[in-house]
């Protein structure tokens, strides 16, 4: 099952006007599994897009919705990718990585923090989440150095209800 998204967190809209609307308009379509959507990069509060400049969104991924064992669980990881990708409609590329827990830290709560912040943080951010990306010449999971420092700021843009 998927979700299309049209009603995002008041914030994209009172912050980044140019992009809430752009994903107003790209048929934002989501897997039952992402529980959240996380905005990146230079569209973001980063800024500094050129008109060129893809989107970068993380789904976050509800981890009890996704098997633990291979090969089922990349399986579903690539179908949330697809799901998305395959409905995308904005004149720009969208560039998506499906974040999951890997249960051995924070419970990812630094994805709802705009900046670092080491107090969520604990002296983690390395290699305390997992990515699956289907694009940029990934194939699968990301895994070595996955670091969250560069990722900031980022701004939640959407959460299942």
């Amino acid at each position: 099952m998927s979700l299309a998204i049209s009603q995002f967190l008041p914030e994209l809209s009172a912050l980044l006007p140019v992009t809430d609307e752009l994903l107003r308009t790209a048929n934002l379509t989501v897997h039952e599994a992402v529980c959240q959507i996380t905005l990146l990069g230079s569209r973001g509060l980063a800024g500094g897009y050129r008109a060129d400049s893809d989107i970068d969104l993380s789904l976050m991924v509800d981890v009890n919705m996704i098997p633990i064992d291979e090969p089922q669980r990349g399986d579903v990881l690539r179908a949330i990718l697809d799901t998305t990708l395959s409905q995308w409609r904005a004149a720009v590329d969208v560039d998506l990585a499906a974040v999951f827990d890997r249960g051995d830290c924070c419970g990812m709560r630094c994805f709802n923090e705009r900046h670092w912040n080491d107090k969520i943080i604990a002296g983690h951010g390395v290699d305390c989440f997992g990515i699956y990306k289907t694009q940029r010449g990934f194939d699968g999971y990301v895994t070595e150095g996955v670091r969250l420092a560069p990722m900031y700021p980022m701004l939640v843009i959407w959460r299942r209800r």
